[in-house]
């Protein structure tokens, strides 16, 4: 219970007191190094990224218990959905979720202190996605990969569904501040659910290896949000936000993680 309110009344605080949107269409005003810890309301599309935490709050942060049955059972902002919708609303989530991914590429081994290159390729998601890279695959517990001996050199390269590269994000850093940032936020991700289409995301980030040799773990977390790319999944407030179905706070977002590769450094 004290971790939950650890996790949710920060959120409740920003998101009653800042933008309508709030967390929804990313954090956007957060312009540092992220980690998924920071969404306490996404919901985990994998057991492992919870597996230290205890069961009963492990089990309810996946996504079959904190969303799936949410949308069936019609709680929350789901019960003023018709069961028609509703069950329209769990497909399209559904097939959002089968086709979300994210995969990393980096070198298996690397000298101390050499540059390489670390790139992580996401799939799904509407509207803005989040991209975290990370020494572990742990949802709450996961540090940014800096924090084990490497450093970002510089600030990544995002390219978007266009395929043009974007600095929206890194721009947003204020000017006097670095922006090698391990966490990026890609903007104008658009699915086509009738046509079965979902937009492709890259981050590539130019990284120095720790000076100690030893195996490192290196990892990428992707949030991704699903309702509003469904047509029953989308609200639109009196001042023109337009929000998830199951609310700003809801658990429409998403938490995937890559497979944790191992990087030798000697």
């Amino acid at each position: 219970m004290l971790r939950s309110l650890m996790i949710v009344l920060p959120l409740l605080v920003v998101f009653l007191t800042g933008p309508a949107h709030a967390y929804n269409g990313g954090p956007l005003w957060i312009v540092t190094d992220l980690t998924p810890g920071c969404a306490g309301c996404h919901s985990s599309m994998q057991k492992e990224q919870v597996r230290v935490e205890r069961e009963a709050f492990a089990v309810a942060q996946l996504v079959e218990n904190k969303h799936y049955r949410a949308i069936e059972d019609g709680r929350g902002e789901y019960e003023k959905m018709s069961p028609e919708d509703r069950k329209k609303l769990l497909a399209d989530v559904k097939l959002m979720d089968e086709h979300a991914s994210v995969t990393l590429t980096v070198p298996a081994a690397a000298k101390p202190g050499q540059e390489i290159q670390i790139t992580a390729n996401v799939r799904g998601g509407h509207g803005v996605v989040g991209v975290f890279l990370m020494e572990s695959d742990l949802r709450f517990q996961g540090r940014p990969l800096a924090s084990d001996g490497w450093v970002i050199v510089g600030p990544p390269k995002v390219v978007g569904a266009d395929g043009n590269e974007q600095t929206k994000w890194v721009d947003s850093r204020g000017p006097e501040l670095k922006k090698n940032l391990s966490a990026v936020l890609i903007f104008d991700q658009q699915s086509d659910l009738a046509a079965k289409k979902f937009p492709q995301g890259k981050v590539t980030w130019t990284v120095r290896a720790p000076q100690a040799p030893g195996t490192y773990s290196v990892a990428v977390g992707f949030a991704y949000g699903t309702e509003k790319a469904s047509p029953v999944g989308r609200v639109t407030t009196p001042a023109g936000a337009v929000l998830p179905r199951g609310g700003g706070l809801g658990p429409s977002a998403h938490l995937l993680f890559s497979k944790v590769q191992q990087v030798g450094v000697r």
